[in-house]
């Protein structure tokens, strides 16, 4: 496998903070430290991101890149994720079908760094990175669902819903045999 997400089962706090602003501070205030993480398989090496932290900081991205890819039919982004545990640079290139990402990893857990660098580009199907994308998303709306965040108390959320809505497939993992 090149790149996939695992999005695993993260437990969530069901707790409604009045106080969250954003779609970020939401995620983290919906998902408990200690819970499951999600898995990215990335040229077969295991970065786990944390859904508190980690995808909390890398959700506008997400949702921006998610966009672009699927609004125009080529093009070059940078992506600088920021999470202490999932410090990475990419530059994602595509054109028609294809997806091309030339990574640098600066600090992840597990300190697979080096090993990433070494293994820096992934190259794929545009659609099938796309798709990689649903679970964990759809993990994520129903963690705020739980924690009754909508659009009524958080209009930002109204991005993630649409780009969840308009993927059309699952990840490898999640695919019917």
């Amino acid at each position: 496998m090149l790149f996939c997400i695992q999005a695993s089962n993260p437990q969530v706090t069901e707790i409604y903070d009045s106080s969250v602003y954003d779609l970020s501070t939401a995620i983290e205030s919906t998902f408990p430290m200690r819970t499951e993480k999600a898995i990215m398989v990335w040229n077969n090496i295991y970065i786990p991101l944390c859904y508190k932290y980690d995808i909390s900081y890398m959700i506008n991205d997400v949702i921006d890149m998610l966009k672009v890819l699927r609004e125009k039919q080529e093009g070059k982004i940078v992506i600088h994720w920021l999470p202490d545990t999932f410090r990475s640079d990419w530059t994602i290139v595509w054109k028609d079908d294809t997806v091309d990402i030339t990574s640098f990893w600066g600090n992840t857990v597990g300190n697979v760094s080096e090993m990433l660098n070494c293994q820096a580009i992934v190259s794929m199907n545009k659609i099938d990175f796309i798709n990689e994308w649903k679970q964990l998303i759809y993990n994520i709306l129903e963690g705020l669902n739980k924690c009754k965040y909508n659009e009524n108390n958080l209009p930002d959320i109204r991005g993630l819903i649409d780009e969840y809505s308009l993927i059309s497939g699952k990840g490898i993992l999640y695919e019917q045999n």
